[in-house]
């Protein structure tokens, strides 16, 4: 099996012994095979969108500060700045981790009042422990680094951002699919917590597991992960009927041969 660290799997019932891949980004073969998949899933939505007539870009959203300061400028920054609204309001770097995935939320529900934006994007964790986003982004309306700012601020995210035209399409999925397999990594050192409802006993418990997704899409944005397993799936069930009836067929053809060299010669005919 291709796989650096299978999973051994025994049947309580009959016993039977099966080992199954790990599918983790830690294990080379593993790893490799998901970050393919990835790049396939980006790249094909990027093609579809890409000659739709879409406006195209690449946003990085951060975290808030946790102290005042001016508001942040992309580009020239002006003479005189705002102070800023942003702040993470006293919140640990595990408590803003946990509500990340929110912001993101809010930020594309404000994003797609107006406009129809499909994306696809991916978390990656900052020096200091705290989560931003990666994300690639095609509107049918041009979008604008001070309004999406606003936005962002509205919904929890730092005034730190970038927004650029998107204009080299065929590292997107490098620089997506390396921010995955970063996260993944980094993803046990993620500080996190979380409070949530105990289904059993009623009471409020603390969770200390980071949950989050490493990636994620838009309904629309084009093939989906799971078509994609299923396809690799179907090729790779008829590869190995193929070489099933390969193998079948050379040993027919092998036994013919070693049939035809035992058989006893005629006798020449008298007088030959």
């Amino acid at each position: 099996m291709d796989c650096d660290r299978p999973l051994r799997a025994v049947c309580g019932d009959c016993e039977t012994v099966e080992f199954w891949r790990c599918e983790t980004y830690g294990c080379a073969h593993c790893g490799e095979a998901k970050k393919r998949r990835l790049a396939r899933l980006i790249e094909d939505g990027s093609s579809v969108h890409l000659g739709a007539g879409l406006y195209a870009y690449f946003l990085t959203l951060t975290a808030p500060g946790n102290r005042d300061h001016l508001r942040w400028y992309q580009g020239v920054r002006p003479s005189s700045r705002p102070a800023c609204e942003c702040h993470d309001h006293g919140l640990s770097m595990g408590a803003w981790n946990a509500q990340e995935s929110a912001c993101w939320n809010r930020l594309r529900t404000a994003l797609t009042r107006d406009a129809s934006v499909q994306f696809v994007g991916a978390v990656e964790t900052q020096k200091r422990g705290l989560l931003h986003r990666h994300v690639v982004m095609f509107s049918d309306q041009p979008l604008h680094h001070a309004d999406v700012q606003a936005l962002a601020v509205d919904a929890g995210y730092g005034c730190v951002l970038d927004l650029e035209p998107l204009q080299s399409f065929g590292k997107v999925s490098r620089y997506l699919t390396k921010y995955v397999a970063k996260g993944s990594s980094d993803r046990p050192q993620v500080p996190w917590m979380r409070w949530v409802v105990d289904r059993q006993t009623g009471e409020m418990a603390l969770r200390k597991r980071p949950t989050y997704r490493l990636w994620s899409s838009s309904q629309r944005w084009g093939i989906t992960m799971k078509q994609i397993k299923s396809e690799q799936g179907a090729q790779a069930r008829a590869r190995a009927r193929y070489l099933a009836e390969f193998a079948a067929l050379l040993a027919e053809e092998g036994a013919a041969v070693a049939g035809a060299g035992t058989q006893p010669s005629e006798s020449p005919p008298p007088g030959g």
